[in-house]
């Protein structure tokens, strides 16, 4: 437990890699305080409701392939908050041939991907609906957040930044040049999200599928993931990249039509009716090159920068770059307390 006198570390962004971030600062007894922009938690790991339907309409479940993220896994999965989804994916082109999807384990939170977020929160701080506008260093031992309506926020003796990387290069331009440059240097892909639900079952061959289009990249049927309703069916579609950017402005409901009608076709489907169909802009979704950056990291300032883009765009890379982070921002905060 963080006692009274420990340093605060202030994380800006609520998802996954800002709640992991949190949660490892915690664990470590550091005193933290998140701050988040928009009404909930988990960034594009959250699940939207639509009257009384669910769609994990940004990431639809995660992998896991590091040890670390499998031992906080493994009590959430034993709790039932999170559960193994075994779909049966394809790969679907548009010309509707079908070969297998690829294989491996993903999970999915229950009853819906925000109880992954609520459940890295656990007991940490977080000040909903405020957007940080600045970041200013009040002295060489402490750091000062401002928000968009002036309210000051402070003194931190360390910040981590898990907004997508062109907001991270604005906050860092003037306290950090060199993570400000590694951040505008990440070129950040748009994603247009449709949530479609179908009273009667489209009684397709697949759970899920990875589609060659130029619209859709993505579609999964909700209502196969563990812990949700099968009726009615609920599908999330995923536009591709290069149509969403060219598409980035458009009304969303046109939005939401095409995609629908899209996927429909491509699906041999196309005789289905949506009883509803609401689309969502991702602006920031994934890096057009997804690699990994490894820690960014300024020791002296003790400020760094985490997100999914830093670690190849999975949600597992998103969770790894927020306890990495955490973990070298407490020994500079400890060395300084020391």
């Amino acid at each position: 437990m963080a006692s009274n006198t420990a340093p605060a570390i202030a994380v800006i962004g609520a998802g996954i890699s800002g709640l992991s971030a949190s949660a490892r600062l915690r664990e470590l007894g550091l005193q933290v305080q998140v701050m988040e922009k928009s009404r909930g938690l988990g960034g594009r790991s959250a699940t939207r409701r639509i009257g009384h339907l669910g769609f994990d309409h940004g990431a639809q479940y995660l992998t896991v392939r590091e040890s670390t993220l499998e031992k906080v896994l493994a009590p959430l999965i034993q709790r039932g908050v999170v559960a193994l989804w075994e779909p049966n994916i394809v790969r679907l082109a548009s010309d509707r041939m079908r070969s297998p999807g690829r294989e491996a384990k993903r999970f999915v939170g229950v009853p819906g991907m925000s109880t992954l977020s609520r459940s890295l929160r656990g007991k940490s701080v977080v000040t909903l609906g405020t957007r940080i506008s600045s970041v200013a260093r009040l002295d060489d031992r402490a750091w000062t957040l401002s928000g968009e309506q002036g309210d000051v926020y402070g003194p931190f003796a360390g910040v981590i930044v898990t907004c997508p990387a062109p907001q991270a290069a604005d906050l860092l331009a003037d306290v950090s040049p060199d993570l400000a440059r590694a951040c505008a240097e990440v070129e950040m892909l748009p994603c247009w999200a449709t949530m479609v639900a179908f009273d009667s079952p489209l009684q397709l061959d697949f759970d899920a599928a990875f589609v060659d289009d130029e619209v859709i990249a993505w579609a999964a049927n909700e209502s196969t993931k563990p812990g949700r309703s099968a009726q009615p069916e609920c599908w999330t579609l995923h536009a591709a990249p290069a149509w969403s950017r060219d598409h980035l402005e458009k009304d969303a409901d046109l939005i939401s039509r095409d995609m629908v009608e899209r996927f429909l076709d491509i699906s041999g489907a196309s005789s289905a009716e949506p009883t509803t169909r609401v689309a969502h802009r991702w602006r920031f979704a994934r890096s057009a090159e997804p690699r990994a950056y490894g820690n960014l990291l300024d020791p002296i300032g003790r400020i760094g920068v985490a997100g999914d883009w830093t670690r190849g765009d999975r949600v597992e890379g998103a969770f790894m770059s927020g306890f990495r982070i955490a973990d070298q921002l407490a020994i500079l905060a400890g060395e300084m307390s020391g």
